[in-house]
């Protein structure tokens, strides 16, 4: 994407975003700024610590997030060829898309997980070392191209709790579980301080698109899932139309409940209650906003939902 192309596309963003953001300036310088490299330690493949001091002899600066002791942010710019990476010691991932699984506090070894959108593997194979490769995970997705890289990242980080199937999750056959992740195919908006990620501008018929595609997928969480099962919502866009009014949608039409969304020393924004005319339920503000300059992340939309 040649630079014109991205300064309009990043204006167009700030632009339709400036009524519901805090402070218009931080979002815009923050979203022209280059995301840092980003990586958490598989410690299925080693002791953390000397997977970490061996990483340091690369670049002395690694260092931790504050709100994820696994997270981290580096200067490696060839992260991808060292050994930690082929050898599934460690796994390249974006900050934001580490939050999800830190939303729910009782994760572990006696769960069954559903990942219904799960290639290519980034928060399976994170929640998979969380339960330290032990409980069940069900990986799935809807395309067939994109599981060679979901199996390939299970290999590699040596994940054994987990089976891949393919199938469009909105006609899931109905399968029990404690947990259902659905971080589902959105308009990616949040993710516009990596390089060519997005390289159009959206028109307002996208945004419907995507929108009814995530109800159809959570619908389908809702209609599983029996009482007391938590379900974690959550896209990599800023549009109200992906977000707030998808999570709106469930709340009017299932019995379920919102519960506030918390990772300790990270900060958070709330869900909005207006957009364009439309007013969603008070409870929405339950949800999270990752903005891009409160953090330094990408942006990213978490919903926290429990079965009634």
């Amino acid at each position: 994407m040649n630079k014109e192309k991205q300064t309009t596309l990043q204006t167009g963003i700030v632009e339709r975003y400036a009524s519901i953001v805090d402070n218009v300036q931080s979002f815009s310088e923050t979203i022209n700024r280059p995301l840092k490299q980003s990586f958490r330690i598989n410690s299925l493949k080693g002791d953390s610590e000397k997977i970490l001091s061996n990483l340091k002899k690369y670049d002395e600066s690694i260092i931790s997030t504050d709100w994820y002791n696994n997270g981290f942010t580096t200067k490696i710019e060839n992260l991808g060829s060292s050994i930690e990476h082929f050898t599934g010691q460690i796994y390249i991932q974006e900050l934001t898309s580490m939050m999800p699984a830190l939303v729910i506090p009782d994760i572990n070894e006696s769960k069954r997980i559903i990942d219904c959108c799960a290639a290519p593997g980034s928060k399976t194979t994170q929640i998979a070392e969380m339960m330290q490769n032990k409980g069940e995970i069900i990986a799935n997705d809807n395309k067939h191209s994109r599981l060679k890289a979901l199996r390939g990242n299970l290999d590699r980080l040596g994940i054994i709790n987990t089976t891949v199937t393919l199938r469009d999750f909105r006609s899931f056959p109905n399968t029990e579980a404690d947990i259902y992740f659905v971080d589902a195919p959105c308009s990616s908006e949040g993710t516009i301080r990596k390089k060519n990620t997005i390289r159009r501008n959206l028109k307002e018929k996208d945004y419907d698109r995507f929108s009814k595609t995530q109800k159809g997928i959570l619908e389908r969480t809702c209609e599983m899932a029996k009482k007391g099962d938590q379900i974690v919502y959550s896209t990599c866009t800023f549009a109200p139309e992906e977000n707030e009014k998808v999570v709106d949608s469930i709340l009017q039409n299932h019995s379920v409940k919102l519960k506030k969304v918390h990772i300790k020393n990270l900060t958070i924004g709330k869900g909005i209650n207006h957009w364009r005319g439309e007013t969603y339920d008070k409870e929405i503000k339950k949800c999270a906003r990752i903005w891009p300059h409160h953090n330094d992340t990408d942006g990213f939309f978490i919903a926290r939902i429990e079965k009634c």
